[in-house]
């Protein structure tokens, strides 16, 4: 029988934020962190635990004008079994950290099985929701540079030195179609509005009269 595990909370700068899963789950969530801090607060049960988790914890109160927030500062124990790059199971197992968040599963796990299924349903919906994230950070690039694109054209960065001297080497120092030696220019064979680059094989030399007739073709005609 699967598990079935919610995401209930992100922890942003030490702070909780529930997530809207139904109200149990939360109950059981604060129910856990509760017990686990008052465990940590108990004299001589952090002898061998590492450096516990600090949270706060905000609780709405009332509603309407009488509503209010109680804040709880927690600090929330870790035993040295646990293993601090991988989900940290809390209380009887059915309240998981991993990554800044806490998910809560449907049961407690009764076997190992029932743990490693967690395990990897808790890593699903971290690396589901990163790849969603990756996946928006690429897609406004790519918006933002079509923008851009209609904006101002293709960006042009200027020739190498080390090509501009390949290609006048190469070239003679002259232009290549009808051969003088005046008002020379360094020409992109392909233009970059048409996909050319700036290597040396895409540029030659033309004098501004045979540059101005061929414009932004790709031969001369």
């Amino acid at each position: 029988m699967p598990i079935i595990v919610h995401k209930a909370a992100d922890i942003v700068g030490g702070e909780i934020f529930f997530s809207k899963i139904q109200k149990d789950y939360l109950s059981e969530l604060a129910g856990v962190l509760f017990n686990l801090n008052n465990l940590e607060s108990a004299k001589g049960l952090t002898v061998d635990l590492y450096p516990v988790f600090s949270w706060k914890l905000k609780i709405p109160i009332g509603s309407g004008m009488e509503a209010r927030i109680i804040e709880y500062d927690l600090r929330i124990p870790i035993s040295n079994s646990d293993p601090l790059e991988g989900p940290i199971f809390f209380g009887e197992g059915q309240v998981i950290y991993f990554r800044d968040r806490l998910f809560v599963s449907e049961r407690i796990p009764k076997s190992t099985l029932d743990r490693e299924e967690i395990v990897l349903r808790v890593k699903k919906a971290i690396y589901d929701e990163e790849s969603e994230l990756n996946s928006l950070r690429s897609t406004v690039a790519n918006l933002e540079a079509a923008i851009e694109y209609k904006k101002s054209g293709p960006r042009r960065d200027p020739i190498p030195e080390d090509v501009k001297l390949v290609v006048w080497t190469r070239d003679g120092g002259a232009c290549v179609h009808c051969g003088s030696k005046e008002n020379l220019h360094f020409d992109h064979i392909i233009p970059i509005a048409k996909g050319g680059n700036n290597s040396e094989a895409n540029i030659q030399i033309l004098c501004q009269t045979c540059n101005l007739k061929k414009s932004d073709k790709i031969t001369m005609t």
